[in-house]
């Protein structure tokens, strides 16, 4: 499964299909690499441009670090779709004795795990991401302005899809620490992220 590769029609009829795979997961992770790619092209129409001399170093920085981070989010899709089966197939296992039922909770509280580790890594990674539209909505080509803008809003509604399919997996998690960490840590990135959209703009 790479769905990097597909064409856009392809990956949405896949989307559209009653699969599973890929989900909400899959289409949060490609919102924001397209979030991601709008940050680079802003960073790209600023880059040289009269009026913009002052910005340029940092601008090529961002432009430098959205390619990579394009390129993370981009894997995360797949990744998703695949922590995902996982649990499809975990819950498949045999449940007619108490060796099996033992066996079947542990594979699916460990594929339950990896499957709320996924979105969480996209949170992670739109909180990498985040900075970089920030400065792009103060700094970069204001021709360009509305497509900055655009490039928050899709970052910030896929933050929200990470946190939602994180949320759903925790709720089936037995291990308290492990759900207690990984809330504790989306609450202080949604923290960071919403003061960093506010100071963004780009409501105005």
């Amino acid at each position: 499964m790479n769905f990097q590769d597909q064409r856009i029609f392809e990956f949405t009829e896949a989307v559209a299909s009653k699969s599973p795979t890929p989900g909400g997961g899959a289409v949060g992770s490609i919102v924001a690499a397209m979030g991601t790619a709008l940050v680079e092209m802003v960073a790209s129409l600023t880059i040289g441009k009269k009026d913009y001399e002052d910005s340029e170093g940092e601008m090529e920085r961002v432009l430098s670090e959205a390619s990579y981070r394009r390129k993370r989010l981009l894997d995360l899709a797949d990744l998703d779709a695949q922590a995902f089966d996982e649990v499809i197939e975990a819950m498949k296992l045999p449940k007619e004795t108490e060796d099996q039922k033992k066996i079947r909770t542990e594979k699916l509280q460990t594929a339950l795990k990896h499957a709320s580790e996924t979105p969480y890594e996209l949170a992670r990674e739109i909180s990498k991401v985040c900075p970089l539209a920030q400065f792009v909505n103060k700094y970069g080509n204001k021709n360009a302005l509305s497509d900055a803008k655009s490039a928050s809003w899709l970052l910030k509604a896929s933050f929200e899809i990470a946190v939602s399919n994180v949320e759903i997996n925790l709720k089936l998690i037995k291990d308290e620490t492990f759900v207690s960490k990984i809330r504790e840590s989306l609450s202080a990135m949604k923290g960071m992220i919403d003061q960093c959209f506010k100071d963004s703009n780009i409501d105005s």
